[in-house]
């Protein structure tokens, strides 16, 4: 618990300060603006989360030191390759790349998206390191600078004239600042536990753990690329202003709320795996991390449902009130998805990856053409996201439910 609060409380105040400087933030920036950004963080969420090809989401397993710092090595070394292979393609050749991606206005962005995806991958690897090295309170300084340092930079970008440039350029500036944070410790000792390592020993453990670039990364990609999909359906469907409406919803709400639950899930992923390799039940240890969750999230999702349009309209004026309204629309699905953050780290552990991607890739499938359905019948958005989110609580209901399952079969098979 005190793990948790540390990591909690670290995600909380990262979460508060784009909140305090929202009402800020939308008096400088257009939603245009807001909407080019979120496709910028929307394609850089996407590949960055195969940029280590998922074996920074592996390190925690491993008994031995020697062979989660030979996965660390491994998911820096490929984060690294792919910035050298994407580098290359994304300057010359920008402009077209952002007419196949439907976002011309990305154009003059794109040649900086591979230097923002090698900022995550690494971001990623050393957020993982730390936890298993069980420096919590170095992972919540990271997402706080992080936090800080793109609030205070895109303020500044924002007062300067920049537009949508300025949100781009501070999100980069303030993954560099984390990365900077998470690292500052095993810099120091300069990496002592990246040299010495067999070639065929680096090899062999990359086939030991091959399901996490053969499932989890694609399992982790279709999760991501929902959000871009979403954007780009909003944007066939309804034009710009309802995407950046959206993606203020995605900016002060979802990604914020998936910060806290993403804090508590790395300390029960460490303690699942620790449980695990001694033979411990799991289903204790999930079923209290749900209940500390749901505890969390009763009033402030409560207040959203309740009061969404008119606190937006209070806090960041009276053209956000469309926002406020999707997200008062969406208060279900976001606490459902924050509440069952934790199960999602189960299948890592007990080697049931693939079953959890197809489950996952049926939720996304789901999802996605039950808002286009509703949208193309009624032409009414808000409608859309109504039924979108009853569905997908219900989607997540039935996630954690198969989870809990397979904990009851494995420990019954191991009395």
């Amino acid at each position: 618990m005190r793990n948790v609060a540390t990591l909690a409380s670290g995600a909380a105040l990262a979460q508060a300060l784009p909140l305090l400087f929202a009402p800020l933030l939308t008096r400088l920036y257009t939603p245009a603006d807001f909407g080019v950004l979120a496709v910028f963080v929307a394609w850089l969420s996407n590949l960055a989360v195969i940029a280590t090809a998922r074996y920074d989401m592996a390190v925690v397993l491993p008994r031995s030191e020697p062979e989660a710092a030979r996965l660390m090595l491994l998911a820096l070394a490929i984060n690294t390759g792919l910035l050298l292979l994407t580098l290359p393609l994304f300057w010359p050749w920008h402009d077209a790349i952002a007419g196949l991606l439907g976002a011309p206005q990305l154009a003059p962005w794109l040649p900086l998206l591979p230097l923002g995806v090698w900022l995550a991958g690494a971001v990623a690897a050393w957020t993982a390191w730390n936890n298993r090295q069980r420096r919590y309170a170095a992972n919540a300084q990271g997402r706080v600078v992080q936090s800080l340092g793109v609030s205070l930079l895109q303020l500044a970008a924002g007062w300067s004239g920049l537009a949508a440039g300025g949100l781009i350029l501070s999100q980069l500036a303030g993954q560099a600042v984390a990365l900077l944070t998470l690292a500052r410790a095993d810099v120091a000792a300069r990496l002592p536990w990246l040299r010495g390592h067999d070639r065929a020993v680096l090899l062999a453990d990359a086939r030991r753990y091959r399901e996490f670039p053969l499932v989890n990364t694609p399992h982790a990609f279709v999760v991501a690329f929902q959000d871009s999909l979403m954007l780009a359906m909003l944007s066939a469907l309804s034009g710009a202003a309802i995407v950046g409406q959206y993606a203020l919803v995605l900016r002060v709400l979802k990604l914020p709320a998936a910060l806290v639950g993403q804090a508590v899930a790395q300390v029960v992923f460490r303690d699942l795996a620790e449980a695990a390799s001694s033979g411990r039940a799991l289903s204790g240890l999930l079923k209290r991390a749900v209940l500390v969750l749901s505890a969390l999230s009763l009033l402030p999702f409560g207040v959203l449902a309740l009061w969404g349009g008119p606190l937006f309209a209070l806090l960041f004026g009276a053209p956000w009130l469309g926002a406020g309204e999707i997200a008062a629309n969406l208060a279900p699905y976001f606490a459902a998805a924050f509440i069952v953050g934790p199960a999602f780290m189960v299948p890592m552990v007990i080697g049931r990856q693939r079953a959890s991607f197809l489950f996952v890739l049926c939720g996304v499938i789901v999802n996605l053409a039950v808002f286009a359905a509703v949208y193309v019948a009624g032409r009414d958005a808000m409608l859309a996201f109504r039924v979108m989110a009853v569905v997908m609580t219900l989607y997540f209901a039935a996630y954690l439910a198969w989870v809990f399952r397979l904990l009851r079969l494995r420990e019954r098979s191991d009395v």
